[in-house]
């Protein structure tokens, strides 16, 4: 049954999310994937930890401070084996969930009380499985930071609930070991003890050793003897020496599983940060699983709690002092955090956890982003949300506290109750024993647990009536004790202080049970569920520090757990009684699947929201409009739906007027329909609203030269190159950005003239760009490096130039296009055209099948004469591009030159076949054909060629020659 939970539970998820491998990168995807070189492969593998989610240095001061490199590294194995494949990156995202829903079956098995463990586990699976809440989690590709988080977190505790199990298991060896080695000292002890009995005591041992004397005679004669006393001293030595092998094995296991348990502590840490709270919640379990009062326990229960304890410090000071705390972020992400008043910023936050928790409730209302005030501020005493915030911590601290000091007081209560167990059993079983021959033991308590006792064998019934049982394995003073219990307990006379060593037998009685019922009542599970509920979400309750979100539905998914538990116990308590009341236990189970088969509904319908950004940002309206319809806008413009596009900005801007990125991307709008005024005035709000926005200066002093204003181009321009990004969001955007800006400077200088200054601003670009060749949003050291060339060779200064194009090559030592500009430069010089012949050859080998590289280099070759070779590269140049007329036509002149005429006429037939319109290769045609001497055809070409091109006076003159030479032919 178990098994069948656990597989339905995980198919369940995978059957939920399958409709999510069609969907593509929505939202932060994009960021966090598309645009992170750490993803990409741009960086060095060692860089993951080095640099934030977002693949920025966490030494940037605009770093996001989120430290999550392991997840980093599932995205890069994603892009290494699919590239940008959308399905695959979501695959893995299922395949994640799935195994964190089979942890849950399995954590909800190894918390739950035993009656709920047939419907409990079900009900917390499948919820698990099935919650829309997990939707952001598992639909969006970043939120598998989530997912696998969780998946590390629940194998963390799962690791140190067997850490506690084996170390229970070690402690109880430990403790028979130091019991049987005193009662062999005691046994030596004891053959040198003179025999003193009293008359009641002497007439128990002779009953005692007739009886095993009788018993002796049927099994033999050697049974009479223990078979530790046979071997004597070489078994003992061997009895110890395996059970010091096996306490040292589990001892080694023991601190391998506290060892996993840090060690997956931290690999959930290093997927996101709440991941850390599993450490004191594992304490937390620690110490409510049934509390012992042995000081030797205690001191094993410490030594566990202290390795935790170190371990999270030392994980928790690592972290911060790597990362810091949270980066700054902007005030419409948590508007609560910038709030001047400190009530209004406690009543707040207050509330937020409350409504995470309806959300889990009721997740219906759902939204890709809750910031700016889709939750409205609670900025007085009086609003009615206070009172859901005064009543739910009421409730919830109460019944925890009640809870808690319930179950650390129930020890010396279990005690009585199994008095009270053992006094009620005694009162039904008093007639099978004869307690008159006890007086001299109803002394205490244990009497009265012996008077209790059922005795396990049936036969010698009349033994039974005249002796007491034992305290410790509840047998009969009879040679069912070994010899060590007899000589321990001296000669078979059982003290009520006495301890018996003999085999437990395994019978399943509620004394041996009623320590694990303990550690897995339902007070204990629901103290566990809600830890699991609270402890992870405690990073994203502001109380710590402040996020930069108001919340986000992805936070959600490891806390559900401790929710989806809470619903198994509620749901296994409910059907305790079941059978007793079939009606009720059918409308029962029958609201449960309409419950479940609702979350299965909610959630399909939720995964088709973030199946594209145009659903996702409409789905999230009427939840957070300034930001829904900011970025729809955006998706529509993408679209090329304009009209459309152009409402969605300015209904966001009604709702909220100061938001930067809508005005810029409003004017990039308005600056490719070519409204250039009214794109000028969008930029320069962005700009007031953001005065480090570097793309919307990049984006102004565009429109301003299309709109032929170039002196405020440039000064817009320059102001963009010098825009502070200290605390931008994203560094790389905004560096390329400040790129742009000056290479946008360099080319409005160029058309000016001003050569020097169009330098100087494509040095201070190679001033921000990095010495690799890393690109910036597109921007690469060597495309500058090549751009700077083709300035000096405009200023004529070959050396420098050369210079540059060598810079570049040493950075792109592939790139094809620097070999040939390379060779160009030397090619000015004559001397050198042995060179440049060279670095044309290198371009070949590089690249055989570009057409454009056997153009120049066929150029080059025409340059110094060299027709023939010329007209082998022109015509493989004109092979490579079969629907080009241009290179057809050029390999036609080639082969002119090189006197291959009847070849030079098939391409321009070819040439012009590809463009009969071109009257230009009407008039070469007829050209070639003139010389080839066929002047028919060649009178028609010029023909043709006067029809699309009247009153050429070269095409005419060639028509008439043809004229006067078909004239005289005729008259030959």
């Amino acid at each position: 049954m178990d098994h069948w939970v656990t597989a339905a539970s995980a198919l369940l998820a995978f059957l939920l999310y399958y409709n999510t491998l069609d969907a593509g990168f929505v939202y932060d995807d994009r960021r966090a994937i598309l645009s992170n070189p750490d993803v990409i492969g741009h960086t060095p593998l060692w860089s993951l930890f080095e640099n934030d989610f977002w693949g920025t240095p966490l030494s940037d001061p605009g770093s996001h401070g989120s430290y999550r490199p392991l997840c980093v590294a599932t995205y890069r194995l994603n892009y290494a084996f699919g590239g940008f494949k959308p399905w695959s990156y979501h695959f893995l995202n299922i395949i994640f969930h799935c195994t964190a829903t089979v942890l849950v079956v399995t954590t909800a098995r190894r918390l739950l009380p035993p009656y709920c463990m047939r419907v409990g586990t079900a009900v917390a699976g499948l919820t698990f499985a099935a919650h829309p809440i997990h939707t952001e989690a598992v639909a969006g590709v970043v939120g598998r930071a989530d997912l696998v988080s969780c998946n590390l977190f629940l194998l963390s505790f799962l690791i140190y609930t067997e850490h506690i199990r084996l170390r229970d298991e070690q402690y109880k060896k430990k403790h028979r070991t130091i019991v049987k080695e005193k009662t062999i000292r005691c046994e030596v002890s004891s053959r040198d003890q003179s025999f003193r009995l009293t008359c009641h005591g002497l007439m128990q041992h002779i009953m005692l050793n007739f009886r095993r004397l009788l018993k002796a005679s049927k099994s033999g004669p050697m049974k009479v003897f223990d078979a530790c006393d046979i071997k004597g001293t070489v078994r003992q030595v061997k009895c110890q020496y395996s059970d010091s092998v096996s306490g040292d094995t589990s001892e080694l296991l023991q601190w391998v599983a506290l060892g996993g348990t840090l060690v997956f502590a931290a690999a959930a840490t290093l997927c996101k940060e709440p991941a850390i709270m599993v450490l004191p919640l594992c304490i937390f379990y620690d110490f409510l699983r049934g509390p012992r009062h042995e000081e030797s326990y205690f001191k094993w229960r410490w030594r566990s709690v202290c390795a935790l304890s170190m371990g999270g410090f030392a994980l928790l000071y690592w972290r911060l002092r790597l990362a810091g705390v949270p980066a700054p972020f902007a005030a419409a992400d948590n508007p609560a955090s910038r709030d001047p008043s400190l009530f209004t910023r406690v009543y707040t936050f207050a509330y937020l956890p409350i409504f995470n928790f309806f959300l889990l409730i009721f997740p219906y209302h759902l939204s890709f982003d809750w910031s700016m005030d889709a939750i409205p501020r609670i900025v007085t005493i009086l609003d009615p949300r206070n009172i859901f915030t005064m009543a739910f911590y009421a409730v919830i601290s109460k019944v925890t506290w009640r809870l808690l000091v319930n179950e650390f007081k129930k020890p010396p209560d279990n005690l009585v109750r199994e008095m009270k167990f053992y006094k009620k059993q005694s009162c039904k079983t008093k007639h099978r024993w004869n307690y008159n021959n006890c007086k001299q033991y109803n002394r205490g308590q244990d009497c009265v647990e012996r008077k209790s006792y059922h005795g396990p064998h049936k036969e010698n019934v009349s033994s039974k009536k005249l002796l007491c049982p034992c305290t410790g394995c509840k047998h009969s003073l009879t040679d069912e004790h070994t010899s060590l219990c007899r000589a321990s307990n001296n000669n078979n006379i059982m003290m009520h202080n006495s301890v018996c060593i003999c085999p437990i037998p395994h019978s399943k009685t509620r004394t041996q049970n009623l320590y694990r019922i303990v550690n897995r009542s339902p007070q204990v599970a629901f103290l566990m569920f809600v830890a699991f509920m609270v402890l992870p979400f405690i990073p994203a309750t502001n109380f710590l520090f402040y996020v930069g979100f108001v919340i986000a539905e992805r936070v959600l998914y490891t806390p559900s757990v401790g929710f989806c538990l809470l619903l198994g116990l509620g749901a296994g308590t409910l059907t305790k009684n079941w059978h007793r009341n079939e009606k009720r236990s059918r409308i029962f189970m029958m609201s449960l699947l309409i419950l479940l088969s609702a979350m299965c509904a909610r959630t399909l319908s939720r995964n088709i929201d973030w199946r594209d950004e145009e659903n996702l940002f409409k789905s999230s309206l009427h939840i957070n409009p300034p930001k829904a319809y900011g970025n729809l806008g955006s998706v529509l413009t993408a679209q090329g739906r304009m009209a459309e596009a152009e409402a969605a900005f300015l209904k966001a801007l009604k709702y909220r007027p100061n938001m930067a990125d809508v005005h810029y991307n409003l004017g990039i709008l308005l600056q490719n329909q070519r409204r250039y005024g009214e794109a000028i005035k969008s930029f320069e709000r962005a700009i007031y609203f953001r005065p480090s926005m570097a793309l919307a200066y990049v984006n102004l002093g565009t429109s301003l030269m299309a709109d032929g204003r170039l002196a405020e181009a440039a000064s817009a321009l320059r102001a963009g190159s010098r825009a502070d990004g200290i605390r931008v969001r994203d560094r790389r955007e905004h560096e390329a950005a400040r790129v742009s800006a000056l290479v946008q400077l360099a080319a409005l200088h160029s058309q000016r003239g001003h050569w020097h200054k169009a330098l100087s601003a494509y040095k201070d670009a190679l001033q921000i760009l990095p010495d690799s060749n890393t690109p910036i949003v597109g921007w690469t050291r060597h495309n500058v490096l090549s751009m700077a060339s083709e300035i000096y060779v405009q200023l004529q200064q070959w050396p420098l130039a050369e210079n540059s194009i060598l810079s570049a090559l040493a950075i792109a030592p592939q790139d094809v296009r620097t070999h040939v500009t390379l060779a160009q430069i030397l090619a000015r010089n004559t001397s050198r055209s042995m060179e440049a012949e060279l670095w044309f050859k290198k371009a070949l080998l590089l690249a055989p099948q570009d057409p454009s590289i056997r153009d120049q280099f066929g150029m080059f070759l025409r340059s110094h004469r060299r027709f023939r070779e010329s007209a082998e590269q022109m015509v493989v140049a004109a092979q490579l591009s079969p629907d080009s007329g241009a290179r057809a036509a050029a390999a036609a002149r080639a082969l002119r030159d090189a006197r291959r005429c009847r070849a030079a006429e098939r391409w321009y037939a070819r040439a012009v076949q590809l463009n009969p319109e071109d009257a230009e290769y009407h008039s070469n045609l007829g050209a070639i054909l003139h010389l080839n001497g066929k002047y028919t055809a060649a009178a028609t070409s010029y023909r043709r060629a006067l029809q699309l091109q009247p009153n050429d006076e070269i095409t005419t003159t060639n028509l008439k020659r043809v004229r006067a030479l078909m004239h005289s032919q005729r008259r030959k």
